[in-house]
């Protein structure tokens, strides 16, 4: 029973040292989140011996959590790096036209060849259109539409 009892210590302990080394090998990522392991007591039950006189079977990994605490907001040189203060996310779809949306905190964009703001992975950056004002004129996901920057030589 001990044997099993510190076997189940050693692979949730392995858990929680493969969650820090992938939180440790992501600190520099855009928008990156770190996770936390939970356990869970693994408690024996048996019949025959009563509640009180029960001792632990060792523990469990009950899962693991992504944590959206606010990171350090950075400056860099390029235009196009946006952070979120506080809650939220940026949407983005991965295709025009298509109906599916992701939500991501990473907010390095950049300016694909038909002016469309896009991320590291083509997915268009998703905005509420405004009026002549600068007022938003629509709201909710199916209103937004993808962001493209006019051509400079056009204005």
């Amino acid at each position: 029973m001990s044997f099993y009892t510190s076997l189940s210590g050693l692979q949730a302990s392995q858990t929680e040292m493969s969650t820090i080394s992938h939180n440790l090998a992501n600190v520099s990522t855009n928008g990156f989140k770190k996770s936390r392991t939970d356990f869970a007591d693994v408690i024996a039950s048996s019949v025959s011996v009563a509640p009180s006189q029960q001792i632990g079977s060792g523990v469990m990994v009950k899962g693991n959590r992504q944590q959206f605490a606010q990171g350090n907001l950075i400056q860099s040189a390029n235009a196009l790096d946006l952070a979120v203060s506080g809650d939220g996310f940026f949407v983005v779809k991965p295709e025009t036209g298509s109906s599916q949306v992701n939500f991501t905190r990473n907010g390095g964009f950049l300016v694909d060849a038909d002016r469309f703001v896009v991320d590291s992975n083509g997915s268009h950056l998703q905005v509420y259109p405004v009026d002549g004002s600068g007022s938003v004129v629509a709201t909710g996901l199916q209103s937004a539409i993808s962001l493209q920057l006019p051509d400079p030589s056009t204005g």
